[in-house]
C-alpha cells in the first residue's frame, strides 16, 4: 500500500516475498514458513529498533531478505 501512496513500482524482490504470502504458497510448500520465521527472529536480533522514521525501510528491508532466503531454500517457485 505504501508504494501505492507514492505512485512507486515495488521491486521485484519484495514483491517476490509479499506474494508468497498473499497467494498462499506456504501451503503447498512445506518447511518455507519455519525457514522465513527463523530468518524474522534473525532480523530481530540483528536489526536496530523500528522508529517512525525508518519502520518503512526495516518493512522494506525484511522483505528483501525474505525473498533471498526463499530463492537459497528452494521455495521461489
Amino acid at each position: 500500500m505504501w508504494y501505492r501512496i507514492k505512485k512507486l513500482d515495488m521491486p521485484d524482490d519484495e514483491y517476490r516475498a509479499a506474494a508468497f504470502f498473499k497467494n498462499r504458497e506456504y501451503l503447498h510448500k512445506p518447511g518455507s514458513l519455519t525457514l522465513l520465521y527463523s530468518m524474522y527472529r534473525r532480523c530481530l536480533d540483528e536489526l536496530p529498533e523500528p522508529t517512525k522514521e525508518i519502520a518503512f525501510d526495516l518493512l522494506a528491508y525484511r522483505f528483501k531478505i525474505y525473498a533471498v532466503t526463499l530463492a537459497k531454500g528452494g521455495y521461489d517457485g
